[in-house]
């Protein structure tokens, strides 16, 4: 019998359009799929920050609008006792029940968060500039550079904002405004040129 089980849709499908563009496009747009996203909560002490980075294997971010990173992993400073952990395998379940065993003795909250976010990779020579048209924050590298963070409006969105790279970015948004920051993020890049990655 053929498997019949409901599969999954991202909130951009059936809207991101064709793959591919320019090569010499300014900016390059992907949808980043199978992520685990889930929301850390907790006092930024010693026996909870060890026993994120013992699971995780990177050490908690306590300086605002700060990330760390490691294989397949990143730590996503959202406030003084909130954190958001992105990883590339995409098993939450078993990773909110690894992080749940490893802090059943402290303070926290383990919150699965994988399907309350789309996530949009936004990268290219002037990714920094299209994002400028509508950031509310001075993204000037002096200020926010790779390995840096920060909550905001993009056009009418609410997004995290994370820069992975020099000139990559990864916008972390809900749902239901994921395909209006598509397209956003494309009307914004007409200018320089816009190439569709392939999730």
């Amino acid at each position: 019998m053929a498997d019949t089980a409901p599969q999954a849709n991202s909130p951009l499908s059936g809207h991101i359009g064709p793959v591919g563009g320019p090569h010499h496009a300014g900016v390059v747009l992907r949808e980043v799929v199978g992520l685990s996203l889930i929301n850390l909560r907790g006092d930024a002490d010693k026996a909870f920050a060890g026993h994120v980075e013992t699971v995780l294997g990177a050490a908690l971010p306590v300086t605002p609008n700060t990330t760390a990173r490691t294989e397949g992993v990143s730590l996503i400073w959202l406030g003084p006792d909130e954190w958001l952990a992105v990883a590339e395998d995409g098993d939450s379940t078993a990773l909110c029940g690894k992080l749940e065993a490893a802090m059943s003795r402290v303070h926290h909250a383990v919150v699965d968060l994988s399907d309350n976010y789309a996530v949009i990779e936004l990268s290219g020579h002037a990714a920094r500039w299209v994002l400028s048209k509508g950031w509310p924050q001075d993204l000037h590298p002096s200020v926010f550079k790779s390995g840096q963070c920060s909550q905001g409006l993009l056009g009418r969105a609410q997004i995290a904002l994370e820069q992975t790279e020099e000139d990559a970015y990864r916008l972390f948004v809900r749902p239901s405004f994921a395909a209006y920051l598509w397209d956003w993020l494309v009307d914004a890049g007409a200018d320089v040129g816009v190439r569709i990655a392939p999730s």
